[in-house]
């Protein structure tokens, strides 16, 4: 497998997650010690991934929801083992532009860092 679609093997994974409400797929494509900043409704938010991930265990998942899967891959830039994926999602009908910073770590593509915008209508 390339590094291209190892990469984006495990956005894919995180996409299923997100929309299955599946926290354990969603923490597998992140490093454990990796931060999540954004901003939400104009907001500023800084959040560990536990956090994160309780979060999404609160929230009915999109799926359950009635709603389209809308999840995609807008850009991915990769040198060596670091990678930036910008994405773009809709999620509980909320619209979401974000950047995923990626180490390969042992051979594993991995989250380190998520940065997002909620794009309001």
């Amino acid at each position: 497998m390339s590094e291209l679609a190892a990469i984006e093997a495990v956005i894919h994974a995180y996409f299923q997650g997100l929309h299955q409400g599946n926290p354990d797929l969603v923490q597998k494509a992140f490093l454990p010690e990796a931060e999540i900043f954004g901003y939400y409704e104009g907001e500023l938010v800084t959040i560990t991934l536990r956090e994160y991930l309780n979060i999404l265990k609160r929230q009915s998942p999109p799926v359950l929801l009635g709603e389209e899967f809308d999840m995609l891959i807008s850009g991915i830039d990769q040198i060596g083992r670091i990678a930036s994926v910008r994405t773009r999602y809709l999620f509980q009908a909320l619209r979401y532009t974000e950047y995923l910073a990626l180490l390969n770590i042992d051979g594993d593509w991995k989250i380190v860092n998520k940065t997002f915008h909620h794009d309001p209508d």
